[in-house]
């Protein structure tokens, strides 16, 4: 009889018993996670130093003794490998794009859905085993105005904390529409960066910035890619069946619609001459947006260069 596949180990840290025992039983139940629960940070802390490694810890950021960021710090110092989910009760809590800065991986709003729970925990857990031994974390800089910058590896796992991270800024300032288009944007291009443009080179970075204006959010990622000639692109729905003969032949996956569809769902997309660098607009608020066009004394994005490889 074939062996059981081990579980995977989860820490949940939480001082609301209430939630902490609910998330402890449904984690549980699916039958698949050791899992071990601490009442505060400190708790944490200890079992943290006196155990063997966890997959993931899902931790609260507000808690006596010892908050989610501290038991964060202590994991990224302890246990890098450990894939870390934030839970807090504020939907515009700053320390939660501090935490994702400093190596949260997730982060869950209260009340926590069972269904949000179970799929944010099995993704901390997948993505643990993706993420190569040694990556770093994001470096977050402000150096022009109204901008800031995010620089990471070279890894798709750091462009969904992109996506996490900025969600934080707009989530109650836009429509559902607008911030699945910025999310499907962001991603289209932040992996067309990671794979085409760093060609999945772990030692190469990709910077991924941006700017809440207060009609429009603008978005500049860049890799340190060759680049590529942006006046060879074809628009891949004219004639779909050659495309996609082209690509094969060429040894490329199927795909090659992220540039496009990107440029029917953002109001504006700009690249270097070079073509490692991608500026990303989007007009939010009210339909009369795009004709006002207002923008702050910080007028023009940071220097660089901006690329949409292969998309």
């Amino acid at each position: 009889m074939p062996e059981a596949e081990p579980k995977h180990r989860v820490l949940v840290v939480e001082d609301d018993e209430a939630m902490r025992k609910l998330m402890v039983k449904v984690l549980d139940r699916t039958g698949r996670y050791e899992v071990v629960q601490a009442a505060d940070g400190r708790e944490a802390v200890e079992r943290i130093d006196a155990e063997r490694p966890f997959d993931v810890v899902l931790s609260d950021i507000q808690m006596p003794r010892l908050g989610g960021e501290g038991v964060l710090a202590h994991v990224r110092d302890r246990s890098p490998d450990t894939s870390v989910v934030m839970i807090t009760a504020y939907r515009n809590d700053e320390s939660v794009v501090r935490c994702l800065a400093n190596g949260a991986m997730d982060y869950l709003t209260k009340p926590v859905r069972v269904s949000n729970l179970l799929q944010t925990i099995d993704r901390a857990v997948e993505r643990g085993r993706q993420m190569p031994a040694g990556e770093g974390d994001l470096a977050v800089k402000q150096e022009v105005r109204d901008w800031i910058e995010i620089t990471a590896p070279s890894h798709f796992e750091f462009v969904e904390r992109f996506q996490k991270f900025v969600a934080r800024l707009y989530d109650t300032q836009m429509t559902e529409e607008e911030k699945n288009d910025i999310r499907v944007a962001i991603d289209e291009i932040g992996q067309n960066a990671v794979e085409w443009g760093n060609r999945e080179d772990a030692s190469k970075q990709i910077r991924l910035s941006y700017c809440l204006f207060k009609d429009k959010i603008v978005f500049k990622i860049e890799d340190e890619g060759g680049g590529f000639d942006t006046q060879k692109l074809k628009d891949p729905s004219r004639d779909p069946l050659a495309h996609i003969m082209e690509r094969l032949a060429s040894g490329k996956r199927m795909g090659g619609y992220g540039i496009f569809m990107t440029k029917t769902i953002m109001d504006e997309i700009v690249f270097s001459e070079r073509g490692n660098i991608v500026v990303l607009s989007k007009y939010i608020g009210h339909p009369d947006a795009k004709e006002e066009n207002a923008r702050p004394s910080s007028e023009a994005p940071p220097a660089g260069k901006a690329r949409d490889g292969d998309g």
